[in-house]
C-alpha cells in the first residue's frame, strides 16, 4: 500500500471503543512529580499515586523523576477518568508503568483510595 493510500485509509478509520480510551503522548512537558501535557493543551495525571508538588517538600525530586522517565519518549496511556482539567491515565513506556517507577524511585506514593493497593511499597 502506498504512503497516500495508508493515509487516506487511517484518516478513515475509526479506532474501536477500547482503543479510543488510549492516548499516544511523544516528549510529555512535566508539570509536576505526577502530571504532565501532551501536546500543549491535554494535562494528563497518573493514576493510582500521589507525588509532592512542585514547590512543595520533596517536589523537585519528583519533578525531575517524571522528567527523566519521559525525557525524549512515546508514551501510551489508559484513561482512567478526570479530575479537574485533568485526564487521569495509567502511562507506560515501553512496558514500564510510569507510576510503579515514580514509587519505586521514592518520587511518590501509592494512593491505595484510586488504586486498590497497586503501587503499595
Amino acid at each position: 500500500m502506498s504512503l497516500a493510500a495508508a493515509s487516506i485509509w487511517l484518516v478513515g478509520w475509526r479506532a474501536p471503543a477500547a482503543q479510543e480510551n488510549l492516548i499516544l503522548c511523544v516528549s510529555p512537558g512535566v508539570i509536576d512529580g505526577d502530571t504532565f501535557r501532551c501536546d500543549r493543551s491535554l494535562k494528563v495525571r497518573l493514576w493510582g499515586i500521589d507525588a509532592p508538588e512542585r514547590h512543595a517538600k520533596g517536589g523537585p525530586s519528583a519533578t525531575r523523576a517524571l522528567a527523566e522517565l519521559t525525557r525524549g519518549q512515546t508514551l501510551v496511556c489508559k484513561r482512567r477518568g478526570k479530575s479537574y482539567d485533568r485526564i487521569v491515565a495509567q502511562c507506560f513506556v515501553g512496558n514500564r508503568d510510569l507510576a510503579a517507577e515514580l514509587v519505586r524511585k521514592g518520587a511518590a506514593a501509592d494512593a491505595p483510595r484510586y488504586s486498590n493497593g497497586r503501587y503499595a511499597r
